[in-house]
């Protein structure tokens, strides 16, 4: 019995599928912005170009239009332009999504899980912050305290965007009432 030709035989050939497909499926603008919001270490617009398939020119020119539309936040490092995804612009997008697609109701009980899982670390840690834990940690920590550490940064993180979501929605609903 003979292996279908139509399947890809090796890791090679289904990486390359999956290149064109994409290559195939969207525009060179879609390709640059897809990596640059994946970016969170900046990369020169060569590497950019690389990623997404594109030329140098290319990505350049789709790199300028997303700094200007706030997309993507270029720096100067040793001489080159780097690009990255631009953070406050996807915090943004989190906070109006969350605003959006839920309840001021479900947020605020999400904000009030999210104190209580907090009040939880203090408690266990005896620690006013993920921080104080952290300096506080030797190499005999505790088991899983160092994870406790991070989780209580994201939980805190998560808190602070549900409570700018809750915002957001009622500033936007104090706007659309006063015009």
């Amino acid at each position: 019995m003979s292996p279908d030709s139509s399947q890809p035989n090796n890791t090679n050939e289904t990486i390359a599928n999956a290149r064109d497909d994409w290559k195939n499926s969207t525009t060179a603008l879609e390709r640059v912005q897809q990596v640059v919001e994946q970016t969170t270490t900046a990369k020169t617009a060569g590497e950019i170009a690389d990623e997404a398939l594109v030329s140098e020119p290319t990505a350049r020119k789709h790199l300028k239009s997303l700094v200007e539309v706030g997309t993507a936040a270029a720096t100067e490092e040793s001489g080159a332009t780097k690009y990255a995804r631009n953070e406050d612009t996807l915090l943004y997008q989190r906070i109006r999504e969350l605003s959006t697609k839920h309840s001021r109701e479900e947020l605020i009980k999400s904000v009030q899980d999210m104190k209580s899982r907090i009040k939880d670390f203090e408690d266990e840690y005896d620690a006013a912050s993920p921080e104080d834990l952290a300096t506080s940690l030797g190499n005999d920590a505790p088991e899983g305290a160092w994870e406790a550490v991070s989780e209580w940064q994201t939980t805190e993180r998560n808190l602070h965007i549900a409570q700018a979501a809750i915002n957001y929605g009622r500033a936007r609903d104090l706007g659309a009432a006063t015009q």
